[in-house]
């Protein structure tokens, strides 16, 4: 397994809390793969929003370039996030829809300019359980124009020869491994997969357990750890510190043949920010038996 971090955790200042507005250059990103290089990491994870240096709407020698930097800092490009709920598979909306349609080609396109496998898709949601103002979507709806929007784009996928990631997340839809299964069963494209987010399953499941049930369809996973208890978005903390069975997770990985990357989605500390990468590495050493 190839050990990754996601270009949200570095920070460009002591107050930086996850934006990546810091990234304003090549440089930059070096500097970020150099420090990933520094603390252990084999891979970034990069993100991708609507404007910026690097963005969905930059030139594709912009992505190229950064692309090199990685590769000559020596780490590995584990995929392309996109904005989380900038674009929506499940708007009432088609013309939204066929927005968000164009939205993760052009993610795909630069995804496989810059050597990537895949890139994280989050289709939309149900509903929102930190913002209560968003427009509820019937669960049924959510899902058949989820599916609808991957089949729109599994071809440009294929074509590409680069993976549509599946992300599981607090949207209130495909709540169990079942129903995620079945919807990229349905899809049936082998390059519509899915990106299994440890951390957030463990309010309503097991991601062991989610492991076995999808077996080869998980192709990279996200390392994240929450403590039940807490119950709200600050649940959130560092590897280790959650409800997250490791050992078990680990086996149900080793279980499934499962060989890609294991990214970490973490975020800079409030003060000392960049101590989240050398904790961060650490704990991902001892999950994965390498101390």
């Amino acid at each position: 397994m190839k050990k990754g971090i996601v270009i949200r955790a570095f920070s460009g200042n002591p107050d930086f809390l996850g934006d990546v507005g810091f990234l304003s250059g090549a440089d930059d990103f070096s500097r970020c793969f150099d420090r990933a290089v520094e603390t252990g990491f084999d891979a970034v994870q990069l993100y991708a929003d609507h404007e910026g240096y690097f963005s969905l709407t930059s030139d594709l020698k912009v992505a190229e370039e950064i692309a090199k930097r990685a590769e000559k800092a020596g780490v590995v490009l584990a995929s392309l996030e996109i904005a989380p709920f900038s674009y929506l598979f499940t708007d009432p909306d088609p013309e939204v829809r066929k927005e968000a349609e164009q939205t993760v080609r052009r993610a795909l396109e630069i995804a496989s300019a810059m050597g990537m496998p895949g890139v994280l898709v989050i289709p939309g949601y149900v509903g929102l359980p930190w913002d209560s103002s968003v427009e509820l979507v019937p669960y049924e709806e959510a899902c058949d124009r989820t599916k609808a929007g991957l089949v729109a784009v599994a071809s440009d996928a294929e074509r590409l020869k680069t993976h549509v990631l599946v992300e599981n997340v607090w949207n209130r839809m495909l709540m169990t491994p079942l129903e995620m299964r079945s919807l990229i069963d349905d899809v049936g494209s082998e390059y519509v997969n899915v990106l299994l987010d440890t951390g957030n399953v463990i309010l309503f499941g097991y991601p062991e357990q989610w492991i076995r049930l999808l077996g080869e369809r998980v192709k990279e996973v996200h390392f994240k750890d929450f403590r039940a208890n807490v119950g709200t978005i600050d649940g959130f903390v560092q590897l280790l510190e959650g409800d997250v069975n490791w050992p078990e997770v680990m086996a149900a990985l080793n279980e499934v043949g499962f060989d890609g990357f294991v990214t970490a989605e973490m975020f800079p500390y409030k003060y000392h920010g960049d101590v989240v990468l050398s904790h961060t590495s650490a704990g991902m050493d001892a999950i994965l038996g390498r101390v």
